[in-house]
């Protein structure tokens, strides 16, 4: 049961944004061969016990990982086997999105020495999530850029995590 809760901890603070428990399930099928504990008692401990944050909403129960869940979850990440470890961080990746988890967009252009720095930047209530700056040689082409950030965060956030993890599935 604890390595199950671990699991779950470990998906919800990956997510990062409140989460049905039918596409936790979802995950949890998909990331798992067998169904071998009760998941809803794992959810209700968790709540139980001030790790989830849980709330009903026209008959959807939804979770979100607490401040004390999210510790627990980090000190105890390394705990998970290794491969399973990995198999959890694709799936939660499927999920993943900056818009959904209320993250503040920021894009600016500024000029350097003939040359244009686009920075692009995402924060929560937490702090900061993503800092990127990419310097190009147009004011046009990081005009672009910028514009590109603002319209969809959630492809150029994906498309940095491909690039420094090479996970595939972050790109779906």
């Amino acid at each position: 049961m604890t390595d199950i809760k671990v699991f779950l901890l470990f998906l919800l603070d990956n997510v990062g944004y409140p989460m049905d428990y039918s596409s936790i399930i979802e995950m949890v099928s998909e990331n798992t061969e067998e169904i071998l504990f009760d998941y809803d008692e794992c959810l209700r401990e968790l709540a139980d016990d001030g790790h989830l944050l849980f709330d009903e909403f026209e008959g959807e129960r939804y979770y979100m990982i607490s401040d004390t869940g999210r510790m627990i979850s980090s000190e105890l990440y390394d705990s998970l086997d290794a491969e399973f470890r990995e198999r959890s961080l694709k799936y939660a990746a499927k999920y993943s999105s900056l818009t959904k988890t209320g993250a503040v967009i920021k894009a600016t252009v500024t000029e350097v020495g003939g040359r244009y720095r686009v920075n692009m930047r995402a924060s929560d209530d937490r702090g900061e999530i993503m800092s990127v700056s990419i310097t190009v040689t147009s004011r046009e082409e990081a005009e672009k850029m910028r514009r590109n950030y603002e319209a969809k965060p959630d492809g150029v956030y994906r498309g940095i995590l491909f690039s420094a993890t090479g996970r595939m599935e972050l790109l779906s």
